[in-house]
């Protein structure tokens, strides 16, 4: 049977898409560990982001991170965190794609705070507000869509790289891929990659769909996604 045909035949039996090892739940465990990841990136990311911004000081921390975001080889991180203390599975899965995340994060939150413009802070100062009621009321604000697309960026990179946490035990879509070239099974491995393609397609085009929605409602003192440049150290900003 060519590869085609296997690729059809894969794509096409009821049996990939029921049951525990089905497309839909191998998609749900692949959901959650991207979910669980950008969650804790972003729990350390955009208040580091945010407050270097703020601080005026730092930026080299920024650029270094988004840098190192394009020399990681998160292979090597799975799989050192794999053989150390967290063990196979998720956990060394997640951890390492948490790494993988930071960058954009950071970049874009620092990126966002830094443009807002000036003289819409010392106006905001005139009215009378505090420095937190700047940071909350206008800057975040206004560094939202770059806020946003950072998180875009992060989340698309981190699901399609979520494939390689199968070959540390984790779940997910890698599964179809790892378990399908361990048995010879190429039907199962190039339908898995085709799942994996699309479904990051998909979150692309919905991810981008709502960070236009983000810039539509409250502005931005940057340019969106489409139009804003990329970052002279390497990772996109927008």
């Amino acid at each position: 049977m060519s590869i085609p045909s296997q690729i059809w035949h894969f794509l096409g039996s009821g049996s990939s898409w029921t049951g525990q090892y089905g497309v839909p739940a191998r998609l749900g465990q692949h959901a959650a560990i991207c979910a669980v990841t950008l969650a804790l990136a972003a729990v350390v990311a955009l208040p580091l982001g945010v407050g270097l911004a703020r601080l005026r000081r730092g930026g080299w921390i920024a650029s270094s991170l988004a840098n190192a975001g394009r020399s990681v080889p998160v292979l090597g991180v799975l799989i050192l965190f794999a053989v150390g203390p967290l063990g196979v599975g998720t956990s060394a899965a997640v951890a390492a794609l948490v790494i993988f995340a930071l960058p954009p994060l950071v970049t874009n939150a620092y990126t966002g705070i830094r443009e807002v413009d000036a003289d819409v802070r010392l106006s905001a100062v005139a009215m009378g507000m505090t420095s937190w009621q700047v940071l909350w009321r206008v800057e975040l604000p206004l560094a939202l869509p770059l806020i946003a697309a950072g998180v875009r960026i992060a989340a698309v990179q981190v699901w399609a790289t979520a494939t390689l946490a199968a070959i540390v035990g984790s779940g997910g879509l890698g599964r179809f891929i790892v378990d399908g070239y361990a048995i010879q099974d190429y039907g199962q491995v190039y339908g898995g990659a085709i799942v994996v393609a699309i479904t990051a397609i998909l979150l692309e085009g919905l991810l981008a769909w709502a960070q236009r929605r983000l810039h539509a409602s409250f502005g931005g003192a940057v340019a969106p996604a489409a139009e804003a440049p990329v970052a002279r150290s390497g990772t996109a900003v927008a």
